[in-house]
């Protein structure tokens, strides 16, 4: 989501302390980002969720990962990520995440880890046409290293390119900044088709995000998030949306629902 004015990390070395879990008796602590709005950013809180989730069990990886955003908190204060198992097998491991901030609840995720098994049957959607070198222009955003916003867009859809090069050491990192990237896909795509409109909390915010994590993205070039607005009505928004490698491979897909409201009425 949009923050304002805030300085974003743009190096892996900048967002450190936001991925600098410290062990507690329920789970960890971590710092947040203060931001000019004065709200907790979500994006961070996935890429802290999934460090949570396989710090707790190291033995497999974030399979899902279902996060209701409940409460702003007070951004660039700590908060406590409470990581409770539900079930530990060999196979699948299911936890609840449930972020608080001075006892307040802030969010709770609902997490499938999983252990890999060989391949029973390997299947690929059709692949989309790969953007052309032409059609992206370089932008700035969450992603810590270079991204690009595509220029042949269609309305009601966000297309970026993350250059993944030098960003993602392991797996574990991979997979979180992949969370992280997918938060703000769909609201952005509504937002750019509100031509005027400016952004202020509250007015465009995600609400639950969901993120299937299928393939690592460490092995190759670049991930193209794209993120489709199917609705917005009622003061809300839903989307959908996938991460692809430059090839048009599908590494993981994602859905959004938020809010979206219009400017506020003038006083009176």
């Amino acid at each position: 989501m949009r923050s304002g004015r805030v300085t974003l990390p743009r190096t892996l070395d900048e967002l450190a302390p936001l991925m600098d879990l410290r062990p507690t008796e329920r789970g960890f602590t971590v710092a947040t980002l203060a931001t000019e709005h004065g709200a907790i950013m979500g994006a961070y809180q996935l890429l802290q969720q999934v460090l949570a989730a396989e710090r707790a069990d190291p033995d497999k990886r974030v399979l899902s990962l279902h996060t209701a955003f409940v409460h702003g908190g007070r951004s660039g204060e700590p908060v406590d990520i409470a990581v409770e198992f539900g079930q530990r097998g060999r196979s699948f491991s299911s936890a609840t995440l449930t972020t608080t901030q001075d006892g307040r609840l802030v969010s709770r995720a609902v997490v499938l880890l999983t252990a890999d098994e060989p391949d029973f049957l390997r299947h690929q959607a059709p692949a989309p046409r790969p953007a052309s070198a032409q059609d992206w222009t370089e932008v700035a955003g969450l992603w810590p290293g270079a991204s690009w916003r595509s220029r042949a867009g269609t309305p009601g859809e966000s297309v970026v390119r993350l250059g993944v090069e030098g960003v993602v050491p392991d797996g574990t990192v991979g997979r979180a900044l992949t969370a992280m990237a997918t938060e703000g896909a769909v609201m952005s795509a509504l937002i750019e088709m509100s031509e005027g409109w400016e952004f202020r909390q509250g007015s465009a915010n995600v609400l639950t995000q969901s993120v299937t994590l299928l393939e690592p993205i460490g092995s190759t070039g670049g991930v193209v998030v794209t993120g489709a607005a199917n609705y917005a009505g009622r003061g809300r928004a839903h989307g959908t949306g996938t991460v692809t490698d430059d090839d048009g491979r599908l590494l993981a897909t994602f859905q959004t629902t938020g809010v979206l409201r219009g400017p506020a009425p003038p006083a009176v």
